[in-house]
């Protein structure tokens, strides 16, 4: 009997420990969602889900994101999952995160961001939280106005009087400090004053050259080495021969623009390595090296180096470096890094280096010219990180430099030209990893793949490839395939095969190590075959897809050539409405008459499709008409809105009443029959009532006006005797109103 006991209890507690066992596995396999953190740039928000279990890795993450306030979500960014056993760089990442980002949004602006998480075996969540676009430090413009001429010390600033010297200047500021530097030549200087928060230390050269005399330090030193310094701007110098040009420290809420670096080892350079850096502005200047291309080895020098999170490189010229553009820590973590619009070239090694970055780097619409490698992600630890829209000519190596176990990229839309393989990995291994809508084009294997191990999601599909050398096409896992079609299941399902003829100017120097002329090849397609065969990608298309169907390559048919570096963000028409766009008259008109200045802080983007607000129309109103200022504050819901005083002068116009007695709703959509009765206000038209030339507005408070701005050919209605009276007014729709209303008139 206690034998027979023994064994049931045995039998039991075994059956116990399974029925643990299972509940342990099964726990482990359900997601547990942890925090969940923001990180802003001007244009994009960055979204980190730190994530447990979900050890079978079947869950999923997406975001959506909408301005406070509005009623229509839109698609974020495809979503990357970082895990804690992947091998990075040799070791376990140790990082459990899915990440994503919200982008091409409006600067200085409130978002929700709706993230959710789903996973099969259970623990699914939606979250929703409110972030905030930065805006650009910009000078104090109640501050003080300081002066400076050439010297070697003294002066007081004043006009009459000012410092002699940048380091006298140096030596006296405050926060909100705009110094007006003369034309003329300067000693370098040392700043270690910090402006603050909408009070930057401004410093803005009037022709002023900076010259180093061949020193070995900074020409510009911003900080010291054991210190923070922040919210300073360097704006409109020329900065030249010494060891950096600028040596900035340590150093957060900077702004370097406008400025002309030359005869440098390094240009701008984060020397330390604290991981006490964020949100440098460096954009719109012009960056030369002494580094003479093509030389051998690696060289240390780099024409743009940063560390830190919350960085944007923007429209630059960079050229003669061993790293063209780096934003690669040193120490610390690196997230929400932004680098577009530049032009680089002449890159002894990487024209863009995002090595080390962790989450939320975007590297986009950036021409990248005789280099070794185009893009350099190794590695991304964990990600994502996305990169897309550029294009690459003349490279020794590879377009994307995939080694040391990187993971967690999306690259998407570039166009890749290049001697020798059009893309590879060099026996890296590699993974959680999507290549979408591309172009690459070369002389030997369109694409050599030699370790292809199924150790985490890679995704290649819908790209278009191409070689001079004739078959064999492709090697992929270290097995030769002559044409697309024979490649194994999974591998470019729906790629296809493309010639050097199929782009405008693709030739090719006669090996990578002859030079380019910058600027002369022309990777547009010449037909149709790369036309609306791409695969819709949310969020990356939105600024630059307007059929719905995007096209392979960095370029969609019909779209202007993107224009890169300095002053590429405003000599040209906005990159978001192409010369075919049915409204691209009126949009223009409204950009030369001062109405609008797009929609993000660069002046590239005009966002025909974006809904208006309330806040929004007051601010065209009162621009298009001229409608005086008001001193009165109207309403009790529009403080700290951007749009306030031309809120209150809508009002005292008479033009608006409001949306109750009190308040303006400034977030709230615009419909199309308010908008009838803004603008008839504003413009007193009489002609037109009871003419009653639409079906759909009967009942409506505003049929009259309506019936008005018909009569007056301001509207033709939203379709044949409709005039969709209820539906948001787009910003191209607000254009063409305004345009109609004044322009013509």
């Amino acid at each position: 009997m206690m034998t027979r006991l023994r064994i049931l209890i045995v039998g039991v507690l075994g059956m116990v420990a399974v029925l643990v066992a299972g509940v342990a596995t099964a726990a482990s396999d359900q997601i547990q969602p942890g925090s969940l953190g923001t990180r802003s740039t001007f244009e994009n928000i960055g979204v980190l889900w730190e994530v447990s279990g979900d050890t079978d890795l079947d869950s999923t993450m997406s975001i959506e994101f909408r301005q406070t306030g509005a009623s229509n979500w839109n698609a974020g960014a495809p979503a990357v999952r970082a895990y804690l056993s992947i091998i990075v760089n040799g070791d376990p990442l140790g990082l459990d995160s899915w990440g994503a980002s919200a982008m091409f949004l409006l600067p200085g602006t409130s978002y929700e961001i709706r993230a959710t998480l789903t996973d099969p075996d259970g623990g699914s969540e939606t979250r929703t939280v409110t972030a905030s676009t930065r805006r650009r430090p910009t000078p104090d413009t109640n501050g003080a106005t300081r002066y400076v001429v050439p010297g070697g010390g003294g002066g007081s600033g004043t006009s009459g009087d000012p410092f002699l010297g940048l380091q006298a200047a140096a030596d006296a500021a405050n926060p909100g400090d705009t110094f007006m530097v003369s034309a003329g030549t300067y000693a370098p200087f040392d700043l270690t004053t910090s402006g603050s928060s909408g009070s930057p230390i401004a410093f803005l050269g009037q022709g002023a050259i900076i010259d180093g005399a061949g020193t070995d330090r900074g020409i510009i030193t911003l900080g010291r080495f054991d210190e923070i310094l922040s919210d300073v701007i360097v704006d409109g110098f020329t900065i030249r021969d010494g060891t950096w040009g600028i040596d900035a420290q340590n150093t957060q809420d900077i702004v370097i623009a406008n400025n002309i670096i030359e005869d440098v080892d390094r240009g701008i350079v984060n020397r330390r390595a604290n991981a006490w850096e964020s949100n440098q502005t460096i954009c719109d200047n012009v960056i030369q090296g002494r580094t003479v291309w093509p030389a051998s080895g690696i060289p240390s020098d780099r024409g743009i180096d940063l560390r830190g999170d919350g960085n944007v490189v923007c429209f630059n010229l960079v050229q003669n470096f061993g790293d063209c553009i780096s934003v690669q820590p040193i120490s610390g973590e690196s997230y929400g890094n932004d680098v577009f619009g530049n032009d680089v070239a002449f890159c002894v090694d990487d024209g863009i280096e995002i090595d080390y970055n962790q989450a939320n780097v975007r590297v986009w619409r950036n021409r990248i010219t005789n280099a070794r490698m185009g893009v350099s992600v190794q590695p991304i630890y964990g990600g994502p990180a996305y990169i897309f829209r550029n294009e690459m000519f003349n490279l020794e190596s590879v377009p994307i430099k995939m080694h040391n176990d990187t993971t967690g990229f999306v690259v998407a839309h570039n166009s890749g030209v290049k001697n020798g393989n059009g893309y590879g990995d060099n026996g890296s291994m590699w993974r959680n990893v999507t290549l979408r809508n591309n172009v690459f084009l070369g002389t030997e294997y369109a694409f050599e793949f030699t370790t292809v191990r199924d150790e985490g999601f890679r995704d290649f599909d819908y790209n278009a490839w191409g070689t001079s050398r004739g078959t064999p096409f492709f090697k992929w896992e270290n097995v030769r395939y002559d044409r697309i079609a024979d490649l194994p299941a999974g591998v470019e399902d729906n790629g296809i095969e493309i010639s050097f003829a199929d782009l405008a100017n693709a030739t090719l120097p006669a090996d990578w190590d002859v030079a380019a002329t910058v600027g002369d090849a022309d990777l547009r397609a010449t037909g149709s075959q790369l036309t609306d065969i791409g695969q819709v990608l949310p969020n990356l298309n939105d600024p630059f897809v307007f059929d719905g169907a995007p096209d392979i390559g960095a370029f969609e048919a019909g779209q202007p050539a993107p224009v890169y570096g300095p002053g590429a963000a405003v000599t040209g028409p906005f990159t978001d409405v192409p010369a075919d766009h049915f409204f691209v008259d009126e949009i223009t008109w409204l950009a030369n008459q001062g109405i609008t200045a797009g929609c993000n802080s660069f002046g590239d983007r005009f966002c025909p499709d974006d809904s208006v607000s309330r806040g929004q129309m007051a601010t065209f109103m009162v621009r298009a008409f001229n409608i005086a200022a008001s001193s009165v504050d109207r309403f009790s819901d529009d403080g700290g809105s951007v749009h306030e005083a031309n809120i209150n002068a809508l009002a005292a116009a008479g033009i608006t009443l409001g949306c109750t007695a009190t308040e303006f709703c400034p977030n709230d959509e615009v419909s199309r029959a308010q908008m009838a009765s803004f603008i008839i206000r504003a413009t007193g038209l009489t002609d037109g009532l009871g003419a009653d030339l639409f079906t759909d507005d009967d009942g409506s408070v505003h049929e009259d006006n309506i019936d008005r701005l018909a009569t007056a050919g301001i509207t033709l209605g939203c379709s044949a005797g409709r005039f969709c009276p209820s539906d948001p007014v787009i910003r191209a729709h607000m254009a063409a109103f305004l345009f109609r209303a004044i322009g013509e008139g």
